[in-house]
Parts: C-alpha cells; structure tokens; sequence
C-alpha cells in the first residue's frame, strides 16, 4: 500500500540528527521537538509518494542552497527555543 510521506519531514529529522547535538540549546526531547517543529513549519513541505517521487526529493539534499536553507532555519529555531525553552517541569507561559 502506497503511503503519503512528507520527504522534508525525514530531511530535518535525519539533519536534526547530524547537527543538533553541537548546537548551543538544551538537548531535552521537548526542545529537540520544538525545534524540528519550527524548521518544518518554516521549510517548503515536499510530499511524495512513490519511491521515484522520494529519490527526486533526495537530489535536493545535494543542492548547496537547500543545505544553507536547512542549517538558516535550524539556527534561527535554535535561538527561539533558547529564548523560550518549554520543557516539561515547566509550565507554559
């Protein structure tokens, strides 16, 4: 059965992991999840749904402004979870 996949979804996840842990923010869970929420809501989606669809989406990864839009919006995420970090002990402002 075909299945619906948001490619940009999987790109920040396996980005997030690459990077993350060097960036100057909390490394809880629910900041790791803020972050990944801000960067995707703020990245184009690519939804696809073939394995074709899926290894078109890839070739992005090799374009050097898709890595400069990637590491762009994770700072920026970055900064605003730092800012305002939301972790569970905490109540929400």
């Amino acid at each position: 059965m075909k299945q619906l996949r948001n490619y940009t979804e999987e790109a920040v996840k396996i980005y997030l992991d690459r990077w993350y842990k060097e960036a100057d923010v909390c490394q809880c869970d629910g900041c790791r999840l803020d972050v990944m929420a801000i960067m995707m809501n703020n990245l184009k989606s690519k939804y696809v749904v073939t394995d074709t669809g899926a290894l078109y989406a890839q070739m992005d990864d090799f374009d050097p402004q898709n890595r400069i839009d990637f590491m762009t919006e994770m700072m920026q995420a970055v900064q605003l979870v730092k800012q305002r970090p939301r972790h569970e002990d905490r109540p929400l402002p």
